[in-house]
């Protein structure tokens, strides 16, 4: 077991073989983590874009994240979690159902099935959501299983005073409540903020003095760092109101009697593999952040366990006793969990760059169906930041890792991703607001 109290996780284990990645059978086991708890409450707060490694709990070296450091000292922290999407929409259809997104997620929209909310609900919860995200609508079916469903576009402060105000409703009806609310905070257009100076100081000349757009592109490496100090800006931001809201848990006598649970949908990438934003399957895109303050469990702890964001719907549903549906792909978190779980992520909103991950135990393999398909292979023990390709120098690893890949789909992987798209665009189901706020955001031209 891979869990220590109050301090870094233990290093990884050193596998001597490259390919036969099956024979590690070491095992998680988070139960007492983890404890059952039912009637408590269950809140999930989850920030858009968040990259992991953006965070002092995670060792970055700035003061971007102190009251979330704070609650990670109270928390299990996973030092190896992951989206199963690099993107909101697919990512939310995940965590949502505890299902792949491309079995949940048809045609830009979810498809009806048992979501979260709804198993929540049957176990006589009270459910709300606070999705400050367009792309996470109703006309998308987002809405299934909540009692009270409200999507933004709001300001943030607007959004923690609904979300107080939300929680408050939900403590005097009586009965236990499971809440989910989303922040857009970090994600573009990153804005410089006041209170946020110590990080993204005024600016009176060059570009991105107050901020940026959208979508944007660099020309310097001076304006790189300007705009990651912006993000870092934002990120400072998004924990003031996590601290802003867990305060109001405290100060209303809940916060020990619910689950938080602190997340992010995906990551974000400065150029790390000359890109910005959120379009690959990278680690600074894929991994987030992941926390769970159990009041059964006040000790801090961590854990290197491998898990997905789908794992969340099975693990709350364990930790709450409610009945947790059959034939998930998600896993409870409370039962073992194998070091060599095998792991995919699938990229299917840009039809320019179709994209699925293939990871077992730090050996990840991305395969790509542009016209002319490629292959990329990393081991993530040896090289973390993703910089030495080594599809052509290891060639059985790769065949091992697409075997596993073929072992877990119905079809082939390209063909598949285009067949869950269905042709159609972002656009398809939403109103002419709904488009500008897609726009703002960046996520259409």
């Amino acid at each position: 077991m891979h869990l220590s109290a109050g301090g870094l996780a233990p290093p990884l284990l050193i596998l001597v073989s490259s390919i036969f990645l099956s024979s590690c059978k070491e095992t998680y086991r988070l139960e007492d983590a983890l404890p059952e708890a039912p009637g408590a409450n269950v809140l999930v707060i989850s920030f858009d874009a968040l990259r992991a490694d953006g965070l002092g709990l995670y060792g970055y070296h700035r003061d971007t994240s102190p009251n979330l450091d704070a609650f990670a000292r109270e928390a299990l922290v996973f030092d190896r979690a992951y989206s199963t999407a690099p993107v909101t929409p697919t990512s939310f259809a995940a965590a949502f159902t505890g299902l792949h997104p491309f079995k949940v997620f048809i045609g830009w929209q979810m498809v009806p099935t048992k979501t979260l909310a709804a198993v929540m609900r049957e176990a006589g919860y009270h459910s709300f959501a606070l999705l400050n995200n367009v792309q996470l609508v109703s006309e998308r079916n987002f809405d299934q299983g909540f009692e009270v469903f409200e999507t933004g576009p709001w300001k943030e402060r607007e959004l923690l005073q609904l979300a107080i105000s939300r929680i408050d409703e939900a403590a005097a009806m009586g009965r236990p409540f499971f809440g989910w609310v989303h922040f857009i905070s970090p994600h573009t257009p990153y804005d410089f903020r006041k209170l946020s100076a110590h990080l993204s100081g005024p600016r009176t000349d060059g570009r991105f003095v107050e901020g940026t757009s959208g979508t944007f592109e660099v020309e310097t490496e001076e304006e790189l760092r300007r705009v990651r100090d912006l993000y870092d800006g934002e990120v400072f931001f998004a924990d003031y109101l996590f601290g802003e809201l867990l305060a109001h848990l405290q100060n209303s006598g809940l916060l020990d009697e619910t689950i938080v649970i602190v997340t992010a949908d995906h990551g974000e990438e400065f150029m790390d593999h000359g890109q910005l934003q959120h379009n690959t399957l990278y680690e600074e895109v894929i991994r987030i952040p992941l926390l769970i303050r159990h009041p059964g469990n006040p000790a801090g702890s961590r854990s290197d366990a491998p898990v997905l964001n789908m794992d969340l719907l099975p693990t709350i549903a364990s930790m709450t006793s409610a009945e947790v549906p059959q034939e998930l792909d998600g896993i409870d978190l409370r039962a073992p969990i194998g070091r060599d779980r095998h792991r995919i992520v699938t990229a299917m909103t840009n039809n320019q760059r179709y994209e699925i991950l293939s990871e077992q135990d730090g050996r990840k393999l991305i395969q790509t169906c542009t016209e002319e398909f490629s292959e990329e292979l990393y081991d993530l023990n040896s090289d973390p930041g993703e910089k030495h390709n080594l599809i052509l120098d290891d060639p059985a690893l790769a065949n091992h890792l697409d075997e596993l890949l073929g072992e877990a789909l119905p079809v082939e992987p390209c063909g598949m991703i285009r067949a869950v798209t269905q042709g159609r665009a972002p656009e398809d189901l939403l109103s002419p607001e709904q488009i500008e706020e897609l726009k703002s955001l960046g996520y259409i031209q």
